[in-house]
């Protein structure tokens, strides 16, 4: 099993370097994601910086990162159009110099303050966010072109894999009990297999509910040994809500690990959950990317 997940892997770092696309739908959905990460990072940071000065260059840090992504992504928005990604250096340029006239006007205020922060975010949404909305309105350009080709996955120079166009539909003739019960039931240490689209939507948003059940199960228990005076150490009690709970989180991760394969992807990518921006990528993964067709296999030499 670690050997197929490493050889996957393999696949998707060579897809990575190679194919390097990005279609609308796709694109719009991670430039969001990478947006509300910034945003709601630079809140945090910025009001830890009031505090503690050495937050204010860890937030310069968390920024890099975030705009290493950004003209990533717009790289790949501009292969998929056709063009070269070198036209994102007219944009640097004239986006540094905005920034550093604007860097040099706020620096000669004495002191941090939440207005300091809040002209840096305002000249940054102009400068870098913006320009990168209207990446999307490009058309893409259909089919393979010398940037590769945005519907299918190369596996190897010679071989590609496509996707099929499922839609989000219930399969299991017994609905959304089923469903469940297979996530939460029989498939709850499976890291093998695939997940569909639906399965992910239906596991996550179920989360809450079966949270909620555990903690009513533990509540009712704990009523019924007030009422018949029945001993049961309190520890006892604390232990199995903790062993039911990390039993859910177990099922949603093996559930993911089961989408992302289903995505053509390895389950080792996972961990990438636990990484701020990087886990935009995986989210996408495992509720938007289609699920690889087996007839779509062709030979690309």
């Amino acid at each position: 099993m670690f050997n197929e997940e490493i050889q996957l892997i393999k696949q998707n770092i060579y897809d990575l370097l190679h194919n390097t696309r990005i279609n609308k739908k796709s694109y719009l959905f991670i430039l969001i994601g990478l947006f509300f990460t910034y945003f709601v990072s630079n809140a945090i940071i910025n009001t830890l910086s009031l505090q503690y000065v050495e937050m204010y260059f860890v937030r310069y840090i968390f920024k890099m990162l975030g705009l290493t992504l950004v003209i990533e992504l717009c790289r790949r928005r501009l292969h998929d159009f056709g063009s070269s990604g070198k036209w994102l250096y007219l944009w640097l340029i004239i986006s540094c110099s905005i920034y550093g006239y604007y860097m040099y006007d706020l620096f000669v205020v004495d002191g941090l303050n939440i207005v300091f922060f809040e002209e840096i975010l305002l000249i940054e949404v102009g400068i870098i966010f913006i320009p990168t909305l209207f990446l999307y309105l490009l058309p893409s350009n259909q089919g393979e072109n010398q940037y590769g080709d945005s519907t299918v996955q190369l596996i190897s120079n010679t071989e590609c894999i496509g996707y099929s166009n499922n839609k989000l539909v219930l399969e299991n003739k017994n609905g959304l009990l089923e469903y469940i019960w297979d996530i939460y039931g029989r498939q709850s240490f499976c890291f093998k297999g695939r997940a569909k689209r639906v399965e992910a939507l239906l596991g996550i948003g179920a989360f809450g509910m079966v949270i909620s059940l555990i903690v009513n199960f533990i509540s009712m228990i704990f009523m019924i040994k007030d009422m018949t005076r029945i001993e049961i150490p309190e520890p006892i009690l604390i232990g199995i809500f903790y062993v039911l709970y990390f039993y859910i989180i177990l099922s949603i991760l093996t559930l993911c690990i089961r989408r992302l394969h289903d995505s053509l992807y390895s389950g080792i990518w996972v961990i990438l959950l636990l990484v701020p921006y990087l886990n935009i990528f995986i989210i996408y993964r495992i509720f938007l990317k289609s699920s690889w067709d087996i007839n779509s296999f062709k030979d690309i030499s």
